[in-house]
C-alpha cells in the first residue's frame, strides 16, 4: 500500500552498506519509521530527504509493519540551521522532544505544526525563544502545562524573584517559596515565550539559558526520559564542549 505523508525527519541511523533508517513526525499518521535504501551513495536521488529537519511530503509503500521511502518532495529544507552550530542544535533539541513525546502511530496535528512553524523561526530570528516556545507547548499538549499566571498557593502575580517546584510543576511566590529559586529573568523570558505580558528590560541571554534549564528539569521529571541533544546544546551554550554539526 502507498501512502503519501508530509513530515519533518527526527533522526536517522545508517543502516546496511548505503541505507538509512528514519524516523519521521507526519502530519497524517503521526511517528512513522521507515527504510531508505541507497541514500547514503554520492549522488542519491533522495539523500535530501534522509537529512536533519527535512520538510517534505514523503511517499511511502508500507508492506505490514514495514515502511519504505520511495519519493520524497522537498517542502523545506531549513538549511539555514544547518550553518550556525547554536541553530542546529536548537533544532536538534526541537526534534528531540518530539521524538520524546510522541507514540507510533498517534496523530499529533497542532504539535507537528507548531513544529515547523518553530524551525523557521529558528531559521530567521532567535533560535533560543523559538525553542522555549515550542517546549512550553509541547508540555502543554502532553498534558504538563506550566502556570504562570499567578502563584500557585496564594494566587499572588508572580514577580521579583519566586520560586519552582519541580515535582509539582508550578510556581510560587518568594512568601510561600516552594522549591529552588527562579531569577526575575527566567521568568521574564518564559512569560515572553508563553505568549504572557513581560518586562522587556529584564530579558537576556542568560535567563534563556536558564529557562531551558527549568524546562528540561521539569520534562524530565514528568517523563522520566532524557534527550540528547538538549543536554550538548546546554553544554554548549555554557560553552562547555566543543559540538560538530552531523548532518
Amino acid at each position: 500500500m502507498e501512502i503519501k505523508v508530509d513530515a519533518i525527519v527526527l533522526r536517522t541511523a545508517a543502516y546496511g552498506e548505503s541505507d538509512k533508517m528514519i524516523t519521521l513526525f507526519s502530519l497524517q499518521q503521526g511517528k512513522v519509521a521507515a527504510a531508505m535504501k541507497g541514500v547514503r551513495k554520492a549522488g542519491a536521488k533522495l539523500r535530501f530527504a534522509a537529512q536533519p529537519f527535512c520538510f517534505a511530503e514523503y511517499v511511502l509503500v508500507k508492506n505490514g509493519e514495514r515502511c519504505t521511502v520511495t519519493g520524497a518532495s522537498n517542502m523545506d529544507g531549513f538549511y539555514a540551521l544547518r550553518e550556525n552550530i547554536e541553530k542546529f542544535y536548537a533544532a536538534a533539541s526541537l526534534v528531540g522532544i518530539c521524538d520524546a513525546v510522541l507514540f507510533d502511530g498517534i496523530v499529533n496535528e497542532e504539535l507537528f505544526l507548531r513544529a515547523v512553524n518553530a524551525l523557521r523561526e529558528m531559521c530567521e530570528g532567535d533560535e533560543k525563544e523559538a525553542l522555549i516556545s515550542f517546549f512550553l507547548k509541547a508540555l502543554e499538549l502532553s498534558g504538563y502545562m506550566l502556570d504562570l499566571s499567578g502563584c500557585a498557593e496564594c494566587g499572588a502575580v508572580l514577580e521579583g524573584k519566586v520560586f519552582f517546584n519541580v515535582a509539582e510543576g508550578n510556581f510560587t511566590c518568594a512568601d510561600c517559596a516552594k522549591g529552588a529559586g527562579v531569577s526575575e529573568s527566567t521568568l521574564a523570558v518564559l512569560k515572553k515565550c508563553a505568549g504572557g505580558e513581560f518586562d522587556c528590560e529584564k530579558i537576556s541571554d542568560d535567563g534563556k539559558r536558564r529557562a531551558l534549564k527549568l524546562l528540561y528539569a521539569y520534562f524530565r521529571a514528568k517523563t522520566d526520559t532524557n534527550v540528547k541533544a538538549l543536554e550538548e546544546y546546554a553544554q554548549l551554550l555554557n560553552g562547555e564542549t566543543t559540538c560538530k554539526v552531523d548532518s
